[in-house]
């Protein structure tokens, strides 16, 4: 008798096949008058923030003018839902800002989890779950 493959569609993952950046895109939200986003014009006025987009291509860079304090929003590309993530950046100057960039730009955009176990997988367990009960009575152990 022959042996068949029970038929299941693969399951995508980032990285097997092909990598997709996680950041889609960054917002730089700044004030034009306001002190707490001197750091933000700084670093628009001195051309590094062209360095940093032309560093990553994969990501969108886009730029804000709005009233209040300076923040960054990174959208992330999450399984079915996209994430964003908003980093206030009010008094910091431009290093630190160049810093949280390329911090939040690394991420992966999912909450951050205590793992607790020594393996996490996304795969089932080839051999199922084992415990002594699913043993047939004879084969248990007797304590």
């Amino acid at each position: 008798m022959p042996v068949k493959a029970i038929a299941r569609t693969s399951i995508a993952r980032n990285g097997v096949g092909a990598y997709i950046h996680p950041c889609k895109k960054i917002t730089l939200e700044y004030c034009n008058w306001g002190g707490s986003s001197e750091g933000l014009r700084q670093l628009l006025t001195s051309g590094e923030l062209n360095k940093i987009a032309s560093s990553k291509p994969q990501t969108i860079f886009e730029i804000r003018k709005r009233t209040g304090h300076p923040k960054l929003i990174f959208h992330y590309n999450n399984s079915d839902k996209s994430t964003k993530n908003v980093v206030d950046v009010r008094n910091i100057d431009k290093f630190k800002i160049i810093e949280k960039i390329n911090e939040f730009s690394q991420r992966s955009g999912n909450e951050l989890f205590k793992c607790n176990h020594k393996v996490v997988s996304n795969n089932e367990s080839v051999r199922g779950i084992w415990s002594p009960l699913h043993q047939p009575k004879g084969h248990r152990y007797n304590i």
